[in-house]
């Protein structure tokens, strides 16, 4: 069903005489009306939105939720023995920071899991636990996409299920303060720098936290002031803080005398996600997923998710370790393997760093071998990405067009609500690097 979807819109969009620059100039005005930008740049660049079948999305979603619960197991066996927080590649700051009580049970209560679904299959290669972004993105980029005619008769013609992950974040931050000991709506500080390409994110958040009664401002980090047991903007009381600023910059810039640091620290002010985020956040926490010594810490249904879904990684050292059961010279096998391995910086967004070997001749490799040894970087097993087309436009022309698609659903308290799509003709999905946005539906059945 969702194949013969795929071929009649594509088919409309090629008979409709209206598919043309007047469509995309209305497509791109909607996108800045919406404020569904990265910077100046409109971050939707298909005519088309991306179609998972039912059973496709609740194998993802599932498979979500398993490995998000292997991670909470992961940060509790961190947390038993702080000397452990090492393999995870914490430096001395952020150890500290996580060790401090958030007043709440969940590691991380925003994430998004960076994912691939082809046929029956789910891959994922990182979690996004520092409070991920994107969230307002597919329901307006969903509305955007009904000026289309081939979306229209789609939406005639299928049962399309959408979602929205705004709402879920709320949900989320509403039910963290109450477990936390707040009482009815809390004032929320949504907490970056200024100036960042995300900032229309922060402002649709604001709006729609704010349209719910929950009073909510945009801040920058060095605006927040605490005094007598109270943080505070100016005049405004902030009980809670959707933290989006990235903790190692927060640390870097701001340092653990901050006043927000000191207000968590004294509990008094509920932050999300809290400083612990950090330790699943680490690219290495999927090391300890998928090494063979840490699978007593897993229920039989996290294992098997693991096992299908979870590539193989292993933070970079001169170290021996296990690969598919028999013991490995880490930076040999490395050096032996590039055809089927990719190098990333344990710790950083964006697609900054990351080398895959197959790209790379064997000279060049060494010379990311013997980086990742001097710095701080996971070593994976590629998985194998497929490309799906897609109706790609720009101000005068569209074409169908090869593209990587990867389909990363957010979790709220360890529970899936959409996913963000994101397209891109490198399989280094990103935005940051490039790339662009679509919208996303779950084709139910026949109208």
């Amino acid at each position: 069903m969702r194949d013969k979807l795929i071929d009649e819109y594509h088919a409309r969009l090629c008979a409709d005489a209206g598919t043309g620059a007047a469509l995309f100039a209305r497509l791109k005005a909607a996108q800045r009306a919406r404020r569904l930008l990265y910077g100046e740049r409109e971050i939707g660049v298909s005519l088309r939105p991306h179609f998972l079948t039912r059973e496709q999305y609740a194998r993802l979603a599932t498979a979500s939720e398993l490995v998000s619960s292997a991670l909470d197991k992961v940060s509790a066996a961190l947390l038993s023995d702080s000397a452990q927080l090492e393999r995870v590649g914490l430096t001395d700051a952020e150890r500290r920071l996580a060790l401090i009580e958030p007043g709440y049970s969940c590691t991380a209560v925003t994430t998004r899991m960076d994912a691939f679904v082809h046929g029956r299959e789910v891959k994922f290669v990182e979690i996004n636990a520092e409070n991920p972004s994107s969230l307002t993105d597919q329901p307006g980029l969903n509305e955007v996409l009904f000026e289309v005619g081939a979306m229209r008769e789609a939406a005639g013609r299928y049962r399309l299920r959408q979602f929205d992950p705004p709402a879920g974040l709320l949900g989320a931050l509403l039910e963290t303060y109450a477990e936390w000991g707040g009482r009815g709506a809390p004032n929320v500080a949504i907490v970056d720098w200024e100036g960042l390409p995300t900032a229309h994110e922060f402002e649709l958040l604001r709006a729609y936290f704010a349209g719910r009664g929950v009073p909510t401002i945009v801040c920058a980090p060095d605006e927040l002031e605490y005094s007598r047991g109270r943080l505070r903007r100016g005049d405004f009381r902030v009980d809670l803080v959707y933290k989006r600023v990235v903790i190692h910059e927060f640390i870097a810039l701001c340092g653990e005398r901050h006043p927000l640091a000191r207000a968590y620290a004294a509990g008094r002010v509920c932050l999300v996600n809290s400083f612990r985020c950090k330790m699943v956040h680490k690219k290495a926490a999927f090391e300890l997923l998928t090494d063979e010594e840490c699978a007593g810490w897993f229920a039989p249904a996290e294992r098997e998710a693991i096992r299908r879904s979870v590539p193989w990684t292993r933070r970079v050292a001169e170290r021996r370790t296990t690969y598919k059961g028999r013991r490995v010279d880490l930076p040999e096998f490395i050096r032996r393997n590039r055809a089927r391995l990719v190098l990333k910086p344990n710790d950083d967004y964006g697609g900054h760093g990351v080398h895959f070997g197959p790209r790379a001749g064997d000279s060049e490799w060494e010379t990311h071998l013997n980086e990742a040894l001097a710095g701080d970087f996971v070593v994976q097993e590629l998985i194998e990405l497929h490309t799906e087309e897609f109706p790609v436009f720009g101000d005068d022309g569209w074409r169908l067009q090869p593209m990587y698609v990867d389909t990363n659903p957010f979790l709220f308290r360890g529970r899936v609500e959409g996913a963000l799509v994101r397209l891109s003709d490198s399989p280094v999905v990103n935005v940051t690097s490039g790339g662009g946005e679509t919208g996303f539906f779950v084709v139910e059945g026949k109208a």
